[in-house]
């Protein structure tokens, strides 16, 4: 049986409780500040809405939270997302206009897609005029007057939505031309339940510079940090880890990396919807 000194004890336990209140507390982690970021509606691969993931999504969020913020990212239509960044209720929002702007985070890269059976080979957008040609929606308004001009000319030109459908058309042959961003365009292609004939071999004609995208928030010093995370992560290699993670054409330079000033990508003003 162990015997304790009747005399020692207590001792022993003053000398424990003063010593445990002459240690520090342990340092408790102040949250993150919560940032709500609009990006729009779900468009795989960018934004996978029922996975909350997608490279859009999981950009954003990264830069965020290396610029030390928690991102609480929503999908709103452009219109209202506008409206709550004007409110104040939320902080940025997806946008080309506003008093404080980031920098360009992410290129989205429209092109012409055809089936490289057909050797189909448009040089020039005014090309296109010969062809079936079916496009996103909208496409007249984003791409340019060029482009706009020969929509309008050619009595074989459609818009359809959702993107499975120009897929289809494409695939089934009853359109020459598909005018898509290249990922959106592959993601539906590479689906496990597509229709076997959709997995012939795709050309790409990049008739349109990039479309480039940036974040409009309600305080500049959040924009400034936002910029500098930004670069942090791009340097480090962030573009190139998401390209590989979504098994995306290009990984060591990938597609959706905005370019450099001067190089003559797009910076649309985004239409309501």
């Amino acid at each position: 049986m162990a015997r304790y000194p009747a005399q020692g004890w207590p001792r022993r336990l003053l000398t424990a409780a003063l010593l445990c209140l002459a240690l520090p507390a342990p340092a408790v982690e102040s949250p993150l500040p919560v940032l709500q970021v609009a990006l729009g509606e779900n468009k795989p691969p960018y934004v996978i809405a029922d996975e909350a993931r997608g490279i859009e999504y999981e950009l954003v969020s990264s830069v965020l939270r290396a610029a030390g913020y928690q991102p609480k990212i929503l999908l709103l239509p452009n219109q209202r997302a506008q409206l709550a960044l004007a409110d104040g209720r939320i902080d940025a929002a997806i946008s080309n206009n506003g008093p404080f702007v980031s920098e360009p985070y992410i290129a989205y890269r429209n092109m012409a897609i055809t089936l490289c059976h057909r050797h189909l080979q448009p040089k020039h957008i005014a090309e296109l005029g010969q062809y079936r040609v079916a496009a996103f929606h909208n496409a007249q308004r984003f791409l340019g007057a060029e482009f706009a001009a020969m929509a309008k000319a050619n009595v074989d030109y459609v818009e359809s939505s959702p993107q499975p459908i120009l897929n289809n058309l494409l695939f089934t042959g009853r359109t020459d031309v598909v005018i898509s961003d290249l990922f959106i365009f592959l993601h539906f292609a590479q689906q496990p339940d597509v229709p076997l004939n959709n997995r012939q071999a795709l050309c790409t004609h990049a008739l349109f510079p990039p479309t480039q995208y940036a974040l409009s928030f309600r305080d500049p010093r959040v924009r400034d940090r936002f910029n500098k995370a930004l670069q942090q992560q791009a340097q480090a290699g962030l573009y190139q880890t998401l390209a590989q993670r979504y098994r995306l054409p290009g990984q060591s330079q990938p597609l959706f990396r905005p370019q450099p000033p001067g190089s003559g990508a797009l910076r649309p003003t985004l239409a309501a919807g």
